[in-house]
C-alpha cells in the first residue's frame, strides 16, 4: 500500500498539531495553576515521540516520488518560515517570563516547563497553520 504525497503531508500536519496542541495545553495548565507538572512531565515527549513514529511510517509506505513531491520547495519555504517565526517567539518568551517572575506571578520552575513547552509548541502550531493556509 503506497501513500500518496497528500496523505503523507496530512498525517504530518495532523500528528505535529497534536503535538504542538498538547506542548500548548501543558504551558496553559502550568501557568493557570502555577506549578511545573500540570499533568505527567512526559507526556508531552511521548506525543513527540509518536508523531515522529507516524510520520515515519507513512514516508516508509510511501514511493520515492511521493516522498520527493511532499518534501517539495513549497514545504521547505513553509519550515524554514515557521523557523524564522517560532524563533522570535521563542525569544519574545524571555522578556515576557521575566517580567512575571519580576513580579513574583509565577515560580522559576513554572515558567521554565512553559518556557520549554512554549518554544515547541510555537513551531510545531505555527508550520501547521503556514501549511494549512497554503492547502
Amino acid at each position: 500500500m503506497a501513500l500518496s504525497s497528500f496523505q503523507i503531508t496530512t498525517v504530518r500536519s495532523v500528528s505535529l498539531a497534536m503535538v504542538g496542541l498538547c506542548c500548548l495545553t501543558y504551558a496553559v495548565l502550568a501557568m493557570a495553576q502555577d506549578r511545573p507538572d500540570p499533568f505527567l512531565w512526559y507526556v508531552p515527549g511521548v506525543a513527540g515521540i509518536l508523531a515522529s513514529i507516524g510520520i515515519f511510517i507513512s514516508f516508509a509506505l510511501a514511493g520515492r516520488q511521493e516522498i520527493l513531491q511532499a518534501t517539495d520547495e513549497l514545504y521547505r519555504m513553509v519550515n524554514h518560515r515557521a523557523q524564522r517565526h517560532s524563533y522570535w517567539v521563542a525569544l519574545a518568551l524571555y522578556p515576557l517570563f521575566a517580567v512575571l517572575r519580576g513580579f513574583d506571578v509565577v515560580s522559576i520552575n513554572t515558567s521554565l516547563a512553559a518556557m520549554g513547552t512554549l518554544t515547541g509548541a510555537s513551531y510545531l502550531l505555527l508550520v501547521t497553520l503556514y501549511e494549512w493556509r497554503l492547502s
